[in-house]
């Protein structure tokens, strides 16, 4: 898999995770590790990281950025 390939279905994730309630996102980093894709994501109130799997399977997960 691409790093274009990782980001995608890391954007189509963070649509669906979000729903209009994250506010504006920003892509800042992708980086493969071993056989998966690490994409970050910044928005005003949190940071993202989308884990993307070779078999395009993903999982987000999130952190606050006022604590």
């Amino acid at each position: 898999m691409a790093a274009r390939e990782a980001q995608g279905i890391a954007q189509d994730r963070m649509t669906r995770y979000c729903q209009n309630r994250c506010g504006p996102l920003q892509l800042t980093k992708a980086q493969k590790i071993k056989d998966r894709w690490l994409v970050d994501f910044d928005s005003p109130g949190r940071r993202f990281t989308v884990t993307v799997d070779n078999g395009g399977n993903a999982k987000v997960d999130v952190w606050d950025k006022n604590s």
